[in-house]
C-alpha cells in the first residue's frame, strides 16, 4: 500500500514538472497589456530563478524566459514572506501573487510579491486517510 502511495506522489510530482506553465497569464502578456493590469493583483504559475539573500532579491521566470524580480527587504515584507522562503528550490514551479506596479526602464516588469507556494502542495490534497 505504501509502495502505490509513493508511486501516486511520483506521478503527479513528474506531472507538475513536466507540465508548462500558465500560457494564460504570462509576464509578456501583462507587459504588452500594462494598462489593463496596472495596480491589480495576479497570481501565475512561475519558475524560481534565483533567490539572493544579501541584495534580498527573488527572481522568478515564465515559459517564456522572462524574468520578473521582487524586492523582499524590510521587515515588514521579510515577516510575510518568511514561511514562504523557507523551503525554496531554484527551477520548482510555483504559483506567485503579485500586485502589477507598471513597467521599468528596461521594459520588464514591476511588482510587488504578495507570496509563492509550491505548486506541488496545491496539487496534492490534504486530507489523507490514516488507514494503510
Amino acid at each position: 500500500m505504501k509502495f502505490v502511495r509513493l508511486i501516486l506522489i511520483l506521478i503527479v510530482l513528474m506531472s507538475v514538472a513536466v507540465s508548462g506553465e500558465d500560457e494564460d497569464g504570462s509576464l509578456g502578456r501583462i507587459i504588452a497589456d500594462i494598462d489593463n493590469y496596472k495596480n491589480k493583483t495576479v497570481t501565475l504559475e512561475l519558475r524560481l530563478k534565483h533567490l539572493d539573500r544579501i541584495f534580498e532579491k527573488i527572481v522568478f521566470y515564465d515559459s517564456e524566459n522572462i524574468d520578473i524580480e521582487f524586492d523582499i527587504s524590510g521587515r515588514e515584507r521579510k515577516k510575510a514572506l518568511a514561511r514562504d522562503l523557507l523551503n525554496l528550490h531554484e527551477g520548482m514551479l510555483y504559483s506567485v501573487t503579485f500586485r502589477v506596479i507598471g513597467t521599468g526602464n528596461l521594459g520588464g516588469l514591476l511588482g510587488e510579491v504578495s507570496g509563492f507556494k509550491p505548486l506541488v502542495i496545491e496539487i496534492i490534497p490534504e486530507n489523507r486517510s490514516e488507514s494503510d
